[in-house]
């Protein structure tokens, strides 16, 4: 189910790895909640988001002339994928560039993702579905 469930998020990353963060995907349930970890005060906490992007996503984009986020690897079990991702921004003035790695956790239901958690730590998404 692992790769099923994986296979179902590539058209995500397709997009989110260009920059392009406007579409709904059709592997969003109708319930879909998505939020971030702890890591990411201001942001964190797991909401049903109806817009896309959803308004803490454009606080997040906003400082950023370009934020790209791109799968490196697919690790999981059953219902639960986390997407080892690495992140690519450049700061609006600043020019600053960044390259981190990060991690998504998505919670999947007959191959509709119903939730997703983002996390700058890999380790501690791992660690918070039982997988570290």
């Amino acid at each position: 189910m692992i790769h099923s469930n994986a296979e179902a998020l590539h058209e995500v990353y397709e997009h989110w790895g260009r920059g392009d963060w406007t579409r709904r995907f059709e592997v969003y349930a109708d319930d879909f909640e998505w939020g971030w970890s702890p890591e990411f005060p201001g942001l964190a906490g797991v909401y049903r988001d109806d817009e896309t992007p959803s308004t803490r996503l454009h606080a997040w984009l906003s400082p950023w002339d370009h934020w790209r986020c791109e799968a490196e690897d697919y690790v999981g079990s059953g219902d639960v994928v986390v997407v080892l991702a690495r992140y690519r921004g450049r700061g609006k003035g600043s020019g600053v560039q960044v390259d981190v790695e990060g991690a998504h956790v998505w919670r999947m239901r007959g191959r509709k993702a119903v939730r997703l958690e983002i996390f700058a730590d890999r380790r501690l998404a791992l660690a918070s579905v039982g997988l570290d």
